[in-house]
């Protein structure tokens, strides 16, 4: 008898040990896939935080018409036009700054007669777009007053038309990008 309770009882703890076993897996397996339902919930609820970004207001139309906007990106690279986009330091009580855009032609000597259109936006805030047409300021130099109020990247979208030689309408298109300090 003595032999048979030892078999008994070592066969019993094997069975502890194995329902102990099976017990701690399925615990961490359990666990596991609850981690992952709660990671997934507050991923959702993250993304899904404040208003949606959308990367380019009106895309559809956009792509449709992207041929035309290619050929008009071309026609500008040959005139060999340059701009430089500068933001003012200083705002106003408003949350204005100046905004001023220099143009030379490929020569380097400025652009003069033109009517300069700026589109322009925060990245953080891509449909947020504030158009603006800019006046003559001399020598190459357009300006405006503009609400840039906000420390991060701006992208300006210029277009730039001007009467040519023959009567034709040359036209600019640069997007522009500047990181604004504050």
């Amino acid at each position: 008898m003595n032999r048979d309770a030892a078999v008994e009882t070592t066969a019993g703890a094997e069975v502890r040990v194995e329902r102990s076993a099976r017990r701690r897996w399925t615990l961490i397996i359990v666990g596991l896939l609850v981690m992952q339902v709660i990671f997934g919930g507050v991923s959702v609820a993250l993304a899904l935080r404040g208003r949606g970004v959308v990367v380019e207001a009106d895309y559809y139309n956009k792509a449709v018409h992207w041929d035309d906007h290619e050929a008009l990106v071309q026609a500008s690279q040959k005139l060999g036009w340059k701009a430089d986009v500068r933001v003012g330091d200083v705002a106003t009580s408003k949350g204005e700054r100046a905004l001023m855009i220099t143009l030379r032609d490929k020569d380097g000597v400025p652009v003069e007669g033109a009517r300069v259109e700026a589109a322009f936006f925060h990245r953080a805030a891509a449909l947020d777009v504030t158009q603006v047409e800019l006046k003559a300021s001399g020598a190459g130099v357009y300006s405006a007053s503009v609400p840039v109020n906000r420390v991060g990247v701006w992208e300006f979208r210029l277009t730039v038309h001007r009467a040519g030689a023959e009567g034709k309408e040359d036209v600019f298109v640069a997007t522009l990008q500047r990181d604004l300090l504050e």
